[in-house]
C-alpha cells in the first residue's frame, strides 16, 4: 500500500516545482504509457489503431458485455502518459458493468496543446458513437481527463454532434487559471497539487502566448446546458475541489441537474486508490453507468 501511494504521488506532484517537473516530465516520455495489463489480455479482446500516429485503445469483454461503453480520458495534467491506476481504475469498471470501453492515449502538452489534441480524440469519439452508438456511452475522466471529458461533451454540443448517454467527471480540473481563492485554503491540505504546478500544466495545455481561461482549456467558463446527465465525485482535500463546486453551483443556477459526490478530507483522484471510501464511489459510479 505504501509503495502504492507513493507512486501515485510521483504521478501527481511532477508539476509543483517547474525544474522537478520538467525532470520528471523527460522521465515520463522516456518510460511511455502504460500499457493494459495481463487481466486485459485474458479476459477481454484489445484492439490497437492509431489516429496522426498517437494510439487509441478499444476493449470488449470476452463474457457478460453489455451495451454500455466508457470512453476513458485520462488525467495527468495534460502533459503525462497514462498509468498503471487509470488501467486499473477501467478493468473494475469493465468488471462490475460488462461495459466495452475506448481510451485514446491523447497529444499531450507541453508538444502538443488544446487545438493538435482534441481532433484526435474527436476521432476517436466519431469511430466510437459507430460502433456503439452514442446513447450507449459514458464519456469519464479523472483529473485533466475530467475537464476533457466536459470540454470533449461542450464541443459536441457546440457542433451538433451525437452527445453521450452521460459524463462522469473524477476530481476534474476545470479551470486551467487556478485562481479560485478558496484554493490557497485547499492547497494547504492537498499532499499532490499545488497552484504553481496547476498553473504551469494550464499554460502548457493553452499553447504558448495563449489565454488558459479560454474554452475548451477551461470548460468551467463554457456553457453548461443542453449537456447529458453529469456526475461528479470530489474530495474535500483536493485543490480541484474548488472547480467541482463551482460546476456545481452554475449548474443549479442554471437549473441544470448535477450529481456531486464530495469524499471528506480525501485527496485528489481518491477514487482511484485501493481504499473503502474508493470502493463506495467505485459502486455510486457503476450505478450511474447502469442508471
Amino acid at each position: 500500500m505504501i509503495n502504492f501511494v507513493l507512486r501515485l504521488l510521483k504521478v501527481q506532484q511532477r508539476l509543483a516545482d517547474y525544474d522537478t517537473g520538467m525532470k520528471f516530465l523527460a522521465r515520463d516520455r522516456k518510460n511511455g504509457p502504460a500499457r493494459p495489463g495481463r487481466w486485459f489480455r485474458k479476459y477481454s479482446h484489445t484492439n490497437e489503431y492509431h489516429i496522426d500516429n498517437h494510439k487509441v485503445y478499444e476493449i470488449d469483454p470476452k463474457e457478460g458485455k453489455s451495451k454500455h461503453h466508457i470512453f476513458y480520458l485520462h488525467g495527468g495534467g495534460y502533459a503525462f502518459n497514462i498509468v498503471f491506476v487509470h488501467w486499473g481504475m477501467i478493468k473494475k469498471l469493465i468488471r462490475a458493468t460488462g461495459t466495452s470501453a475506448t481510451v485514446p492515449l491523447y497529444p499531450l502538452a507541453p508538444e502538443h496543446d488544446w487545438s493538435q489534441s482534441y481532433p484526435v480524440v474527436m476521432q476517436a469519439y466519431d469511430r466510437a458513437v459507430a460502433k456503439y452508438g452514442a446513447e450507449n456511452i459514458t464519456v469519464m475522466g479523472d483529473s485533466a481527463g475530467g475537464g476533457y471529458s466536459l470540454g470533449l461533451a461542450q464541443m459536441l454540443r457546440d457542433q451538433g454532434k451525437p452527445m453521450p448517454g452521460k459524463i462522469i467527471l473524477l476530481s476534474p480540473w476545470l479551470d486551467a487559471t487556478a485562481s479560485d481563492p478558496l484554493q490557497r485554503e485547499l492547497e494547504k491540505h492537498d499532499v499532490l497539487l499545488s497552484i504553481q504546478g496547476a498553473q504551469t500544466a494550464g499554460q502548457f495545455w493553452a499553447g504558448e502566448g495563449e489565454d488558459p481561461a479560454a474554452f475548451p482549456v477551461s470548460p468551467l467558463f463554457a456553457a453548461i446546458d443542453k449537456l447529458p446527465p453529469l456526475a461528479i465525485f470530489a474530495g474535500s482535500h483536493d485543490l480541484l475541489y474548488a472547480d467541482a463546486l463551482r460546476l456545481k453551483e452554475k449548474a443549479d443556477t442554471q437549473g441544470f441537474p448535477v450529481a456531486l459526490h464530495v469524499g471528506e478530507e480525501m485527496q485528489h483522484v481518491w477514487m482511484l486508490l485501493p481504499i473503502r471510501e474508493a470502493k463506495l464511489a467505485q459502486a455510486q459510479i457503476v450505478s450511474f453507468i447502469k442508471g
